[in-house]
């Protein structure tokens, strides 16, 4: 995933609209997010996350701005190399829950919109349990996968390092897309053995009903 251009509103630190144009950064090759405690570092990290899974790395829903009503983020990315390079715009919008705290939110618009080489746009989804899904499979990762190989949220460093074997095969499979060698291999196997397996019970059966057939009684024949 290469990010192209953020904007943030209402969230966190950020009261006013605040716009990252990625392309000028990366121009230069690697670059680094410097600031005070406070100034806003993580809520660029937060920004992104929310955009494409709805949640921040955090777990909380307290995230808009204690002088703002609304919170919104709109995060423009691309996907592939190549011909195969594909340019997606997710939006959010994040709204005070009535009757709840202050600080609680939830939300108050989303889609998903493909753009295409001339600047033309397509919706993908409009819904937020739609763009949730298609933005797994675009990316190809889960909320947790993303979480622990792109955004390690402070102190979970040490938890991405002692990942159990299973949990590290199986984020490992969907970041580097070889499920096809992985899960969907082993499920494959195991069908095909069981399809022998039941034709290996049926040939035993039918033996079963030869039991007196020896190798001697075969000579006298």
């Amino acid at each position: 995933m290469k990010p192209i251009r953020l904007e943030i509103e209402g969230l966190n630190s950020y009261s006013k609209k605040q716009v990252i144009d990625f392309e000028t950064l990366i121009s230069k090759g690697i670059f680094g997010i410097f600031g005070k405690t406070g100034s806003g570092k993580s809520t660029i990290l937060d920004a992104i996350t929310l955009s494409l899974y709805g949640n921040i790395a955090r777990g909380t829903k307290e995230f808009i701005n204690s002088n703002s009503e609304k919170a919104s983020i709109e995060y423009e990315f691309q996907i592939g190399d190549g011909a195969d390079r594909n340019t997606f715009i997710v939006s959010r919008r994040f709204k005070r829950s009535s009757g709840a705290s202050k600080t609680s939110s939830r939300s108050d618009y989303v889609r998903l919109i493909k753009k295409d080489e001339t600047g033309n746009t397509i919706v993908i989804a409009d819904r937020v349990g739609d763009v949730n899904q298609a933005i797994k499979e675009i990316i190809g990762l889960e909320e947790s996968d993303f979480l622990k190989s792109v955004v390690l949220p402070q102190g979970k460093f040490s938890e991405f390092l002692t990942l159990g074997g299973k949990d590290r095969r199986n984020m490992l499979e969907r970041i580097f897309n070889l499920e096809e060698y992985g899960s969907l291999l082993t499920s494959k196997i195991i069908k095909k053995r069981n399809i022998i397996s039941g034709e290996l019970e049926v040939l035993k059966g039918r033996l079963s009903e030869y039991s007196s057939v020896t190798d001697e009684s075969i000579g006298d024949l």
